[in-house]
């Protein structure tokens, strides 16, 4: 029997990208465009490895749509698996917990979840860097025979290049307890594989470009798991065409030369990014951008290297705030610090709680810590004694 999955991540739902609302549609369509085809092909079930939003606190048009795609999912039989990445990690429930109600999603865990009863499929939600070495990688034991795959959401090396990585790609095959067949990764957002010890790893990567740098094709992969043999097929989806445009000022070029350089491309529906480099002149990124829009682009982000400060509220980017979060975490990872310290801090970075409210949760939480360490303590003491 051919047991038929569809492997999607990095959907990044509600990513207004470059201030932009077509943009945001865009990366819905995608979402959606992906479970069409999870229809059209009849899969068993689709697995999501996490960033299904973009945020911890998605808007409520955009969860809508997401359980409305799901729903028709459901309504085909076709079952959704995910877990939790990064972006939209949360200290306690998550979204997915709360799509999971509608039943039209389930969450992995360590747990198999059984497709055909021939594919045990299980999930680990992203882990921060500080946490990494205290987290459990035991995974319960699958039924006899059954391929085995563990979704994650991590930077490893391979297939990650080792500048971009997170962790040794080694350092997870070794602390699972079971020999993995497959390990289906997000958080890259390119299509990479490779094979570690007789286990398949990959990326299916993003399905929209969440970056000017992403220019390959964005995909989802179809697997297909037969008497134990994996194929996995990419399926290129319809996303956004990105332009980058370089155009460089003489001090005596004026607007004329920058429509000269924007009349030479195509830029109808595509994203087109700017990048402005020479002398400082009269043209103001907005002159550029009112350009390329009304040359029928869809999104214009100008790139102005001129050497002047100008301050463009239209191309705010949560791209920083992410790449704080994971220096914060890099920082903390070389702290050395304990479980609970690691908690507290998390929780004070990602949750939007009130003063009072947060002293009293912090309270709680020391107090469970020091049961806990009680009881080990006197456990440790017990078994001296005897």
């Amino acid at each position: 029997m051919v047991t038929r999955l569809l492997h999607v991540s990095d959907t990044h739902l509600g990513n207004r990208q470059y201030g932009s609302d077509v943009r945001r549609e865009d990366f819905l369509d995608a979402f959606e465009e992906a479970i069409e085809y999870a229809i059209d092909q009849d899969v068993d079930a689709v697995i999501h490895t996490g960033d299904l939003f973009d945020s911890r606190d998605p808007r409520l048009p955009d969860l809508n749509r997401c359980i409305d795609a799901l729903q028709r999912l459901d309504d085909a039989d076709i079952p959704f698996l995910g877990i939790v990445g990064n972006h939209e990690r949360k200290m306690d429930d998550q979204y997915l917990d709360l799509i999971s109600k509608t039943g039209a999603a389930e969450r992995l865990d360590e747990s198999p979840r059984m497709v055909n009863d021939e594919v045990a499929v299980y999930g680990i939600d992203a882990v921060t860097k500080p946490a990494w070495h205290a987290k459990d990688f035991t995974l319960d034991e699958p039924l006899a025979d059954a391929y085995t795959i563990l979704c994650m959401h991590q930077l490893l090396h391979p297939p990650v290049p080792e500048i971009f990585a997170e962790h040794p790609l080694d350092d997870v095959l070794e602390r699972v307890n079971l020999d993995l067949d497959a390990l289906a990764l997000g958080d890259y957002h390119e299509t990479e594989g490779t094979i570690e010890d007789g286990t398949r790893v990959w990326y299916a990567g993003s399905t929209e470009r969440c970056a000017k740098d992403e220019t390959s094709p964005r995909t989802v992969s179809l697997l297909e798991i037969e008497d134990g043999d994996l194929t996995r097929r990419g399926k290129e989806l319809n996303s956004r065409d990105f332009l980058p445009i370089p155009i460089t000022f003489s001090e005596d070029d004026g607007r004329e030369h920058a429509e000269n350089e924007i009349s030479r491309r195509n830029v109808d529906g595509k994203v087109v990014l700017v990048t402005v480099t020479g002398e400082s002149t009269a043209v103001t990124s907005r002159d550029i951008r009112e350009i390329v829009i009304d040359r029928g682009a869809a999104v214009c982000r100008v790139d102005d290297q001129r050497g002047g400060f100008e301050f463009d509220d239209e191309e705010r980017s949560l791209g920083d705030i992410e790449s704080a979060d994971r220096l914060i975490e890099e920082r903390l990872a070389e702290q050395n610090l304990s479980e609970i310290s690691v908690e507290i801090e998390e929780r004070v970075r990602t949750e939007n709680v009130a003063r009072s409210g947060f002293d009293d949760e912090v309270e709680e939480m020391m107090m469970k810590a020091q049961d806990e360490a009680f009881d080990s303590d006197v456990a440790v003491q017990t078994e001296g004694d005897e």
